[in-house]
């Protein structure tokens, strides 16, 4: 645990307590002592970092206050490399962790090196390389049972040296859940079905030459299920209406209350949920040493796909219904990366890396569907309940909303939105970073990057299906609008737009005789404009791009001869034009995209791992980390937001300056004890872990519908490796307290419908080598 971590956060090999970076990194064991099996997961391990599942497979990361609102159509803010490969579309972030090397996850803008829109971070897995010497194979199986679920996991890794100079490896997975929903769950009156999922990857590695690496990655992963299946666990006004004209509504004979069950992990939606996530991702890497520099060449080709539905309303009802017949993205990466060596001209005092990445992305929606149907009003008063006099239903018609539940008749469709939005980014970016070295304890690092991306729609139209009328009626967008124009009344933009330009860093770091490092760093950071071409009565929107200034302090340091490693930082970032989103069928049909004025965050962290009273107790390790955020919009007017106590959604008007940005609580904090002991033909390891999170809002309103309190879980887990034979056996338990939470929420018309974090999970795992 207190062991040397080298990574390559600046993009070469360097110690980590010597990085002038706030990073942290873990090896494979260290993730399994803690049950950190998927990038999700190191949201427990890393003070600062929140991960946040919507709609399923839709994953946002936020990262000391900074992250991605808008996740459905825009880029993350925090970029993630896995092998080296940027990932950009959201439902593919979330990666299963086997087969690895490391993890990095590097704090604050990372805009110099790895480029584009890593204005919160970037989370940098490193999969293992090809191993020339020995032939192994790794296997694992895992089982995890809660109450109503169960999930098998089966993981192989092999190494398999075929020539001196020529070897490859395969590492897979294979799982099959049955989600955490009840066995009385059911979609469209059915069972929910399993979910399964695989992925496998095969990397070779040649050594033509003493000075030439040359690798191919090829992986391809699936899911099929039912990921996008969500709990309505609050209601607004109108979600209140619709329940109350379900038959069996509560109150009536064999009436249920939907979001108490939803709460207690049991759904009924009307749909008959699916999701099936697909990915295949070829990338290749040459490495050549010269005697004056090492260059590195990497490409890479993704085709994403993921169609998947959603019940918009969450109900029993079929009110409304969200349907993405096809959803994907192919990607092309290119990256040409320089840097001096011990032979470079004046290495003794100064360190270069230099290079170009390109980037292309065809992105979008072909097509989306929202259909909308239901009860029709005026028969309300058949069941008795007279909704039109009430104060319930006048407060929905005062905005709006009577004349659109008037439409809505019978049980079949009354009208049908059919889109059309896909977007094109090209981008090109250069880079350089020197790290002038003036003496053996202080350094200066000077860091530029230059970027130009073009990003436009590629094709926006609506088509508008109404009941009894055969002919849709056929919308082709041929410009934008500004996102603040929430009634698209102003004047008519471009469909493409260029963000460009330049952006530096200067850090300055000084390393004591003892081995503390204090750094100190300022930078500048852009992430590029957005189109939202997912509109259905509304032209597609524009974004300005977002704009950031970052300062930064940090000490890393080891204590008590060794035992200890320490690190801190506090930071404060002044953004501009922080691009968010809202659905709402009342606002472009379904999604629609702004920016918040202006926002800041600053805090501080720290991280500690210690070994305590080494002459005492072998090898007993304890792990704490916290951070404190304050993250505000610090401008944010005429916004778009649920309204306070009706949650009826306003499509502007709204103030939120000094509100809390969405998804970042204000303290979070985790710990660890782990205790190992050398008996019987092998070592026994013991872990209690905890993580705690002090609660946040999903949307800038504050609005109490949309919130996650605060909350703590508590785990631990247990292993014994039989040395002679390589088998591990492991025994380990999460949230072992039960506590409730969400991992993600959609606000939604009628409520929010909520992700829910795992219940109490209890797995046993076996490993074995050979």
């Amino acid at each position: 645990m207190i062991e040397e971590v080298i990574v390559t956060a600046q993009k070469r090999e360097e110690k980590l307590m010597s990085v002038p970076l706030s990073v942290q990194a873990f090896s494979p064991a260290a993730l399994d002592a803690r049950g950190v099996t998927t990038t999700t997961d190191l949201m427990k391990i890393t003070p600062a970092l929140d991960y946040g599942k919507q709609a399923g497979d839709f994953t946002s990361v936020y990262i000391r206050g900074i992250g991605s609102e808008a996740w459905l159509t825009s880029d993350p803010s925090v970029a993630t490399y896995i092998d080296g490969v940027y990932y950009p579309f959201s439902p593919s972030v979330s990666q299963d962790l086997g087969g690895i090397e490391r993890v990095e996850i590097l704090k604050g803008p990372q805009g110099t090196l790895f480029g584009r829109n890593a204005n919160g971070g970037a989370i940098n897995v490193i999969v293992k390389e090809p191993d020339f010497k020995s032939r192994s194979v790794d296997l694992s199986y895992d089982n995890e049972e809660a109450k109503d679920f169960m999930l098998n996991r089966v993981r192989m890794f092999a190494n398999l040296p075929l020539t001196d100079t020529l070897a490859a490896n395969v590492s897979s997975y294979f799982t099959t859940d049955n989600t955490y929903w009840t066995d009385s769950s059911t979609l469209a009156g059915n069972p929910i079905p399993d979910n399964k999922s695989f992925s496998a990857r095969v990397k070779l590695r040649w050594l033509p030459t003493e000075s030439t690496d040359l690798r191919l990655t090829i992986q391809g992963s699936k899911r099929d299920g039912t990921s996008t299946a969500a709990a309505p666990i609050t209601r607004t006004l109108l979600g209140e209406l619709t329940a109350a004209v379900i038959p069996g509504a509560p109150g009536t004979p064999g009436g249920r209350d939907v979001v108490a069950d939803a709460r207690n992990y049991e759904i009924h939606p009307d749909l008959p949920i699916y999701g099936h996530l697909q990915t295949f991702v070829a990338n290749t890497t040459g490495i050549y040493n010269a005697p004056w520099f090492d260059m590195k060449i990497l490409g890479s080709d993704q085709v994403e796909s993921n169609p998947y539905n959603y019940d918009y309303d969450g109900t029993e009802l079929p009110g409304a219904s969200f349907i993405v017949h096809r959803h994907y993205a192919k990607i092309q990466e290119g990256e040409v990366q320089l840097l001096s060596n011990n032979g470079t001209p004046f290495s003794d005092w100064l360190t270069l890396t230099t290079g170009m990445f390109y980037f292309r992305n065809t992105q979008g929606f072909d097509p989306v569907e929202v259909t909308v149907g239901g009860v029709n009003v005026n028969n309300l008063n058949a069941i008795g309940l007279g909704i039109q006099n009430t104060d319930l239903f006048q407060a929905l018609d005062s905005v709006g909303l009577g004349s659109l539940l008037n439409t809505i008749s019978g049980y079949t469709p009354s009208y049908a939105l059919r889109n059309i939005g896909m977007t094109r980014t090209e981008s090109w970016s250069y880079y350089l970073q020197a790290v002038i070295k003036f003496t053996d304890q202080l350094s200066l690092t000077l860091g530029e990057r230059y970027q130009h991306e073009r990003r436009g729609v590629l094709e926006s139209s609506t088509a508008l299906r109404i009941a009894n009328v055969a002919d849709p009626i056929v919308f082709n967008w041929t410009s934008a609008r500004d996102a603040s124009d929430t009634q698209d009344k102003g004047q008519a933009l471009p469909l493409s737009a260029v963000t460009k330009g330049w952006k530096p860093k200067v850090a300055l770091d000084y390393m004591f005789d003892d081995g503390t490092l204090l750094y100190a760093s300022y930078q500048q950071a852009v992430k590029a404009h957005s189109y939202n071409a997912f509109a259905f009565y509304l032209r597609p929107a524009y974004t300005p791009p977002e704009e950031m200034t970052a300062y930064e302090i940090g000490l890393k340091t080891t204590l008590f001869q060794g035992t200890t490693r320490f690190t801190t930082a506090v930071w404060r970032y002044d953004i501009n034009n922080l691009q968010t989103q809202a659905i709402s069928l009342l606002n472009g049909g379904a999604l629609s995209i702004s920016t918040a004025g202006s926002a800041r965050s600053q805090g501080v962290e720290f991280d500690m791992t210690s070994e305590l009273f080494p002459s005492t107790f072998d090898a007993l390790v304890f792990t704490l980390n916290g951070a404190y955020i304050d993250a505000k919009y610090t401008k944010y007017t005429d916004a778009q937001g649920h309204q306070d106590g009706t949650g009826l959604f306003l499509p502007g008007g709204q103030d939120y300056t000094g509100n809390r940005i969405t998804r970042v609580p204000k303290y979070t904090a985790s710990a660890a004890l782990s205790k190992t002991w050398q008996i019987w033909n092998g070592p026994l390891e013991a872990t209690v872990s905890g993580y705690y999170n002090d609660g946040f809002f999903y949307e800038a309103s504050e609005n109490p519908l949309f919130s996650q309190p605060r909350y703590a879980t508590l785990g631990a887990h247990v292993s014994y490796l039989y040395e002679p034979r390589k088998v591990r056996v492991t025994l380990a338990g999460d949230n072992l307290t039960d506590k409730f939470y969400t991992a993600g929420e959609l606000l939604l018309d009628w409520g929010a419908m909520a992700t829910l974090g795992p219940r109490r999970t209890l797995s046993m795992r076996v490993d074995w080598s050979f």
